[in-house]
């Protein structure tokens, strides 16, 4: 959490020193764009509607339908607290020692002053043999109205641990669009990663296993 929490306010500090030498350079004065980085922490699941699942004979399976509702966020950025709403789909495999699923998903964040909406994704791995998920995250990209009309924000939120962890970026900025999809290219062979720190990524993707909870618990 540390080295990201880092990670993060670089890029904050980052994006203000470029602000501000964008403003330097310019002859005429400019209005430098807000850029705040916020800690969170998110209640209890009040209600929850599970979806539907469709099972398959080899392990694979698919969820539609699971709805997350009315969580109560709060952040150090008061424009983002609130009460979060979770529609999540999701794709993954049952293992004989656990599984692994990917959820894209859509958030709103609803107060009285605004509200948030934007998509994302969680990714959940859990193995039998340990006590804890060995990935359970989720990172979203929220668009403001009312009150945060051309806000974006980026939330991340860590569910690994005990109790939830949320980071947010809020930025005053147009959101670009997204690039062209990187077309196919001839590529000299490449040749699997090797060494310690690759053997145990390895053996951690072979284990990796998902269990069928929601999101925010």
């Amino acid at each position: 959490m540390k080295s990201r929490s880092m990670l993060i306010a670089g890029i904050v500090l980052g994006v203000l020193a470029g602000s501000t030498a964008a403003v330097i350079a310019q002859d005429e004065p400019s209005e430098v764009r807000s850029v705040v980085y916020s800690t969170g922490t998110a209640g209890d699941v009040p209600e929850t509607i599970q979806g539907t699942q469709l099972q398959a004979p080899d392990g694979h399976f698919q969820l539609r339908g699971i709805e997350l509702i009315d969580i109560p966020v709060r952040f150090t950025d008061p424009r983002l607290s609130g009460l979060l709403t979770i529609s999540s789909n999701g794709a993954g495999r049952n293992f004989t020692d656990g599984h692994a699923r990917l959820e894209p998903r859509t958030y709103r964040i609803d107060n009285p002053a605004g509200s948030w909406t934007g998509e994302g994704e969680r990714i959940l791995a859990l193995s039998l043999d340990q006590p804890g998920p060995l990935i359970n995250h989720e990172s979203m990209v929220l668009f403001g109205d009312r009150a945060y009309a051309g806000l974006v924000a980026y939330v991340f939120i860590e569910l690994a641990n005990a109790a939830p962890e949320l980071e947010a970026v809020v930025l005053q900025v147009e959101m670009a669009p997204l690039p062209e999809p990187i077309a196919p290219r001839s590529r000299p062979d490449v040749s699997a990663p090797r060494g310690p720190a690759a053997d145990a990524i390895a053996r951690v993707g072979s284990a990796a296993v998902v269990g069928t909870e929601g999101g925010v618990e």
